[in-house]
């Protein structure tokens, strides 16, 4: 989990939409490795928001371009309500 939290997310300047449409562009222009960046990056966004759907949805996307290179995306996908309530503990103590 420590890989796919944001350290400070006031730093995050991005929205969830427009990591979305990075994420899409680059994999439409077969870019591989800058859409797996901004599906992981659209993840930590919906990890910060609380959104379950969103972290299963983002980190398998993520998963499917990395393959077995980043067991982490698959463990956040297939765990994503265990993942937005450590996220949720780290951020309010923040």
């Amino acid at each position: 989990m420590s890989r796919l939290l944001f350290l400070d997310p006031q730093r995050i300047t991005i929205s969830l939409e427009e990591a979305i449409g990075q994420a899409a562009k680059f994999e439409s222009m077969g870019n591989r490795t800058r859409a797996e960046v901004w599906y992981r990056i659209a993840g930590g966004i919906a990890l910060h928001q609380g959104d379950a759907d969103g972290v299963r949805k983002f980190f398998e996307k993520a998963a499917s371009i990395s393959g077995d290179s980043k067991p982490e995306y698959k463990t956040a996908a297939s765990r994503s309500q265990e993942a937005v309530s450590v996220a949720r503990k780290y951020y309010e103590s923040l």
